[in-house]
């Protein structure tokens, strides 16, 4: 216990329990630590370090080689449409590969990898699985009968790049909430490790805007791939799927599981069987984008007060 008392006071001496002084303290030593760390790790000189650099380029080459393998080994498709025929296929493939090896060793995040690696399995085993499809000519182009699941995997890189950015910011959102192997992260803290208030701070909606956006992006150019019309709906687009991207990564940054949790069990799917097949029902999908959003920030706001709720008793 410390004692602290006001000269020429008649009242009871301060009592200040030792311990909540310390943590005090402890805190804003945290919170400090945790700025400096931040600085330090998004420094332009960190992220060109070497082993970033190199990480990105074996990735990108790793990338690029077990892909145009996988089509040799399958022989589905003609070799006209082999990766490595088409220089935009090929720098595609190996952009989305080193941005992928970069920002794991940079950040020390598992989902990016791990999902681009889960992303061409399943297309390669579905083109194992599928009846080879039949290909022909009309008009001086390739018409193909049936389902290229490689192919469509190659074609849409930028659409994995988007679901890859929203995965790994509620990767870091939820792992710093709950502690998951935590102290291998190579990123700033999130808003939650300097104040748990759960409030959304700049800094949490400037990440989530930023992922969004990307997100939103990525669905709308795919959404132009494909010739949705009218034109003029795709700035909507950009706007819908962002928050339907956004929303979820702004919950996890507060710790929030629920919003991610829909994501990953509606959007995800969806938006990877559209994708690879062009399936039927993509165009009706993107339309469901906005609602999904505000589902998942009605989702947010119910667990937000349950648990709130829950630490008050």
């Amino acid at each position: 216990m410390s004692v602290s008392v006001v000269p020429g006071a008649t009242e009871e001496p301060a009592v200040v329990p030792f311990g909540r002084r310390y943590e005090s303290s402890a805190g804003t030593g945290r919170a400090a630590k945790g700025l400096r760390a931040a600085r330090e790790t998004w420094s332009p000189m960190r992220f060109l370090s070497t082993r970033t650099l190199l990480a990105g380029l074996l990735g990108g080459v790793l990338h690029l080689t077990v892909v145009e393998a996988l089509f040799r080994q399958l022989g589905h498709v003609p070799e006209a449409l082999w990766p490595l025929a088409s220089l935009g296929s090929a720098l595609s493939l190996f952009v989305a590969g080193a941005l992928v090896a970069a920002a794991a060793v940079h950040t020390g995040l598992a989902s990016p990898p791990i999902g681009l690696v889960a992303l061409a399995g399943w297309a390669a085993y579905r083109d194992w699985a599928t009846p080879d499809p039949t290909w022909s000519e009309l008009g001086g182009r390739l018409v193909v009968d049936g389902d290229v699941f490689l192919t469509g995997y190659v074609g849409a890189w930028y659409v994995w790049l988007g679901l890859l950015a929203v995965t790994a910011a509620i990767e870091l959102g939820l792992r710093r909430e709950f502690g998951i192997a935590d102290r291998r992260l190579r990123t700033p803290p999130s808003p939650g490790d300097i104040g748990r208030d759960r409030r959304v701070t700049p800094g949490t909606g400037a990440v989530a805007v930023a992922v969004g956006g990307v997100f939103g992006v990525a669905v709308a150019a795919r959404a132009a791939d494909i010739g949705v019309t009218p034109t003029a709906i795709l700035p909507v687009l950009v706007g819908t799927a962002g928050a339907a991207g956004g929303v979820p990564v702004a919950g996890a940054l507060r710790g929030l599981v629920t919003p991610a949790l829909g994501f990953v069990a509606l959007v995800a799917p969806t938006l990877l069987r559209t994708t690879l097949t062009g399936g039927e029902g993509g165009p009706v999908f993107l339309l469901l984008l906005g609602p999904l959003a505000l589902a998942f920030a009605l989702l947010a706001l119910t667990e937000d007060a349950i648990r709130r709720r829950l630490r008050d008793r």
